[in-house]
Parts: structure tokens; C-alpha cells; sequence
């Protein structure tokens, strides 16, 4: 009976290795930084807004076959960038936005986002992933559409909602501070992604 069990247990270890060895490597997708983007859209509680752009820096996208299995993108806080206002404004607010006030650009230069979990079938997908913004990590789920046309992936998501103070981003929050008035802003910003990757 022992020998029996033994046995099979050798041939089970045997297939499973098999078959790790025999199965095609997922195929990966190298973020095309430099057509890669994200746009931003912050707004206060009077209704007004401002509009930007930040830049990926690096990632990757993993597919087997045609399915997404995995994938990661790091996102540079330094390239953060204004685009609903010209000359010093926007720079003022560009620098006050990398400041301590905002996501500390000097001590975390870097935000990253992480797939963990992707639901969904063909092109249109509902994907989980840990967000790290200041050094906190926080999971978000947003739908996303992801287009695989030979050596190239395209990947949108838009209208993805986070709330910073989560992420220690407390700065004229209604929430935490008292008697702002019309000089609060809204704890949610939106982010538009559009990811390009190639092998």
C-alpha cells in the first residue's frame, strides 16, 4: 500500500514538473515611457478644477496568450505637470504640488501601481491593484480596457477615482480641517491612464 501511495505521488510531481517546464512563458510587455501618460484632474468644492499630466517612468504588462495575467507601472511625481494654466501659475502650483502639502517629491519620488487581480473577458477587464502613493499602500479596482495587437499592448482606464487622504494627502481637506470654505478641496482627484507597451 505504501508503495502504492508513493507511487503516485511520484507520478503526480512528475506531471506537475512537466508540465512547469513544458508551459510557454507568459509573454511581457515593456511600457513604452515615452507614449505612456496619465492625466490628473483635481477639484475644490466651489466647482472649479485644474488639469494635468504626469509621466510613467517604467513597467510592464504579461500576457499569456492573449489574456492579461500581470503587470506593474512606476509613475515619476517629479514630471507632474499643469495644464489648465500658463507661465508662473503654473508653475507655483506644479511646485506646491510636489511639496509636503501634496506627494513630497523631495523623500517619494515615485508612485507605483501593482496588479493583483484581473476579472473579465476580452478586451474590457476589471482590474485590482495595490496603489502606493507616499510610501502607503492602498488596493483600488477600476475598469480598464486592454487591446493586444501583435508586439504592442494599448491599456486605457478612465475616470479612476482616489481619495488622497488615504495616501496622508490631507491639505485643505474639509475632512480634517475646519472653516475652509470656498478654499477646500475635494478629497478625490481623478486619473486617466493610458498605458502603451511593446515587447
Amino acid at each position: 500500500m505504501k508503495k502504492t501511495i508513493s507511487s503516485i505521488l511520484f507520478v503526480a510531481a512528475s506531471l506537475l514538473a512537466f508540465y512547469a517546464f513544458t508551459r510557454p512563458a507568459a509573454d511581457v510587455f515593456k511600457v513604452d515611457a515615452s507614449k505612456s501618460k496619465i492625466g490628473w484632474i483635481g477639484y475644490n468644492v466651489a466647482g472649479g478644477k485644474h488639469t494635468g499630466e504626469i509621466g510613467v517612468s517604467q513597467g510592464s504588462l504579461a500576457f499569456d496568450g492573449n489574456t492579461l495575467v500581470s503587470g506593474s507601472f512606476t509613475v515619476d511625481i517629479n514630471s507632474i505637470s499643469v495644464t489648465d494654466l500658463t507661465g508662473d501659475r503654473a508653475t507655483r502650483l506644479e511646485t506646491h504640488l510636489k511639496s509636503e502639502d501634496f506627494f513630497d517629491a523631495p523623500k517619494f519620488g515615485t508612485a507605483v501601481f501593482k496588479v493583483t487581480k484581473i476579472s473579465g473577458t476580452g478586451s474590457n477587464l476589471s482590474i485590482t491593484g495595490d496603489l502606493t502613493i507616499k510610501g502607503i499602500t492602498k488596493p483600488i479596482t477600476f475598469p480598464a480596457t486592454v487591446h493586444q495587437s501583435g508586439s504592442t499592448v494599448h491599456a486605457t482606464a478612465k475616470g479612476i477615482k482616489i481619495d488622497r487622504t488615504q495616501f496622508d494627502i490631507k491639505y485643505r481637506s474639509g475632512n480634517f480641517f475646519s472653516g475652509l470654505g470656498d478654499r477646500a478641496i475635494s478629497d478625490e482627484f481623478q486619473l486617466d491612464i493610458e498605458i502603451v507597451a511593446a515587447k
